[in-house]
């Protein structure tokens, strides 16, 4: 295999199968009838990457040891992916007793804004946005990672499919040279 598209479309389709079913298992629990932010919930709750993002990681991962040829055991394999869901899921979970509750603004930690005397909503925002920047920062640099990835995987991919075809040899010397020119780079 040359491509790792193929990686990347599968673990996709698996993200959103998952996203798909987690949003509708919370969105059912909220079933009273007080209960009238189903559809804004629905699309909060569908608007973080989380699952999408783990996924590609996995697959350009898994991609880089298929594909390329890299030595990533499993937990290397693995692991971001986890840490990273494991963070979302931190950032707003609610304890196993409250999960059938009905605010499910609580889980995304979107408080409800109410107006004070003046009028001014925008007080209450100020508290609450350096949590949420951090947050979206960390999403940009997994995202930013998941991109450059793609291509510096993809770019091996080929090199290793066309310039170094049945030179398996010459193909890790290269990858080990790169990697070691990395770490001195860095140092």
């Amino acid at each position: 295999v040359a491509n790792i598209n193929c990686y990347i479309t599968q673990m996709l389709a698996a993200s959103l199968g998952l996203k798909l079913f987690d949003v509708s298992r919370r969105i059912l629990m909220y079933t009273k009838e007080t209960d009238e932010y189903k559809r804004i919930y629905a699309v909060c709750r569908g608007t973080f990457p989380i699952h999408e993002l783990c996924g590609t990681m996995t697959a350009l991962l898994l991609a880089r040891r298929d594909v390329v040829g890299d030595n990533l055991p499993q937990w290397k394999i693995i692991g971001p992916a986890v840490f990273l869901h494991a963070m979302a899921n931190f950032r707003g979970m609610k304890p196993i007793f409250k999960w059938n509750s009905s605010t499910p603004w609580s889980e995304m930690q979107i408080n409800r804004l109410k107006k004070d005397d003046n009028g001014y909503i925008w007080k209450q925002l100020i508290p609450q946005t350096y949590s949420k920047l951090v947050w979206m920062t960390i999403l940009f640099r997994v995202f930013g990672f998941c991109i450059k990835n793609y291509y510096l995987v993809g770019r091996q991919a080929m090199k290793r499919t066309t310039t170094y075809s049945g030179k398996l040899y010459a193909f890790n010397a290269k990858l080990q040279t790169d990697a070691m020119l990395k770490k001195t780079k860095n140092d």
